[in-house]
């Protein structure tokens, strides 16, 4: 009998998918066979004309425990490097690139790598309990994941360097002031509360919504003229949509009322 599927895949309203981390007895832990699993599903989703949000959630009692130590201490020789590329960086990228907004709720604890999908989100929402760890400098290691890239353009170089370097847990009411959680919620509440922030980008335009993610991403390495001008480039595109023809058209005919 094949052993279970550690990520499930839950359509919401048809537009919504929700990636679920199923492997609640070890935290969610990401071993090689949930890394996959997680970047193909995000892949499917990422190519799904049908797919306009993603909600990232963790089964159990925490989003993610990190990565399995278990299978670096199985392969003590393997190349920190060689599994970044392979199990990690592909679905962090279509986490950044793909059009769509990514919503992570996060449930518990996220702990090492599993921070970088927290980061790699376009919205995060955490349970009142919850918090991140940045749990690398425990066992001698740096971040990884783009965590680095991540923090040092949001809170600076000696904020991050604490952080990093300390691994003292970050609470969820410390992520929001910091800028690394939009939201904190009731744990009870969580799921629904993303769901409804899901429900919420789903109603907007749909190219608007992708081009501000597009444009926004694209200023943490642009100088302001080149944001500018791309800025000018999305604009005409979303002009020339039929979603901004339909929402002008409603704007002008509720001015009339």
């Amino acid at each position: 009998m094949p052993p279970p599927n550690p990520v499930e895949v839950i359509r919401h309203d048809d537009a919504i998918v929700e990636i679920r981390l199923v492997r609640p007895e070890v935290r969610n832990a990401l071993n090689e066979a949930t890394a996959m699993a997680l970047a193909d599903a995000l892949q499917a989703a990422a190519e799904d004309v049908n797919v306009h949000c993603v909600l990232l959630y963790g089964d159990g009692a925490s989003f993610c425990a990190g990565a399995d130590i278990a299978e670096f201490e199985a392969n003590p020789t393997a190349l920190a490097s060689e599994r970044l590329a392979t199990l990690f960086t592909p679905a962090l990228r279509c986490m950044v690139e793909m059009p769509k907004p990514v919503i992570t709720a996060v449930n518990g604890a996220a702990a090492g790598i599993g921070i970088a999908y927290v980061l790699s989100s376009d919205l995060v929402l955490m349970a009142r309990s919850a918090y991140l760890k940045l749990a690398f400098i425990d066992v001698g290691l740096i971040p990884d994941g783009g965590i680095t890239w991540h923090l040092v353009r949001r809170l600076g170089h000696v904020r991050a360097f604490e952080l990093a370097a300390t691994a003292a847990p970050i609470d969820a009411p410390t992520c929001r002031a910091l800028g690394l959680a939009n939201h904190v919620v009731h744990d009870e509440s969580l799921h629904d509360e993303a769901l409804r922030w899901a429900r919420v980008l789903v109603s907007q335009p749909r190219q608007a919504v992708a081009h501000v993610k597009n444009a926004l991403r694209a200023s943490a390495l642009n100088d302001l003229d080149t944001s500018l001008e791309l800025e000018g480039q999305l604009q005409d595109a979303c002009k020339a949509s039929p979603e901004f023809a339909e929402r002008i058209a409603a704007f002008r005919a509720a001015r009339r009322r």
